[in-house]
């Protein structure tokens, strides 16, 4: 497959579990599941575990980067995580993206009658970070990061993780009470809606990296094995 910039991508955006593959899932309820990794000249057919825009729009810029002559087909979707609202660690938040690609797939299937080509999930995590109390230089915080899962067809999975970054100290004490990330920032930093836009690396990076960007790379990432079938 191409790994090509795709400038001017042919995307179509819809609004709308145990580790099989969609393609069970389709042969379960009678219907087509893909015959390859991917596919053909038909448009992909990609299920996002989200209706957050930030999330569908990483996922559609990574798809159509990786797959730079195929039409995409964007379908967001309320799937579950599984986890809490607030992930506290890297497995955590790890499982709530494999979770939400699974059940994308499962509520995809349930609405078009058959399995979309390609489940993906991004989920967004924290954790504690130890840097002063393992080096001795820095300070102890907590650090922000994401993981994306992409689930195909054939039940193939494929995984990627964001880069990390430490939280302000003001924000690290919200979200350790029990607050969600994205309103810990709204509070501190006097937005609203700030997960649907910039995200904290957003405000944190002063525009240099949005949301929708910090998600994006690490799921051309997660496509990597759909990118070389014959090695994975």
């Amino acid at each position: 497959f191409a790994h090509s910039d795709c400038p001017n991508p042919r995307v179509t955006v819809y609004d709308s579990f145990d580790g099989m593959g969609l393609g069970a899932l389709a042969a379960d309820e009678g219907g087509s599941a893909a015959a390859g990794e991917v596919l053909s000249a038909a448009p992909l057919r990609i299920a996002v575990g989200s209706t957050n825009r930030v999330k569908v729009a990483a996922a559609e810029a990574a798809f159509a980067r990786v797959f730079p002559t195929s039409t995409l087909e964007m379908h967001g979707l309320k799937a579950a995580s599984g986890v809490p609202d607030q992930p506290r660690s890297d497995g955590e938040t790890k499982r709530g993206a494999a979770n939400r690609a699974r059940h994308a797939a499962e509520l995809f299937l349930g609405e078009h009658g058959v399995a979309p080509d390609f489940a993906v999930g991004l989920e967004g995590g924290v954790t504690e970070d130890d840097t002063f109390s393992t080096l001795g230089v820095g300070t102890d915080s907590l650090e922000s990061f994401a993981w994306m899962a992409v689930l195909s067809s054939t039940g193939k999975w494929g995984f990627g993780r964001t880069g990390s970054f430490q939280l302000p100290a003001a924000v690290a004490e919200l979200v350790r009470g029990g607050m969600e990330l994205g309103e810990a920032d709204d509070r501190v930093f006097n937005k609203s809606g700030s997960k649907t836009q910039e995200g904290a690396v957003g405000i944190l990076t002063h525009g240099l990296i949005d949301r929708a960007k910090y998600y994006e790379h690490p799921m051309v990432l997660a496509l990597i094995p759909f990118c070389n079938p014959e090695l994975f």
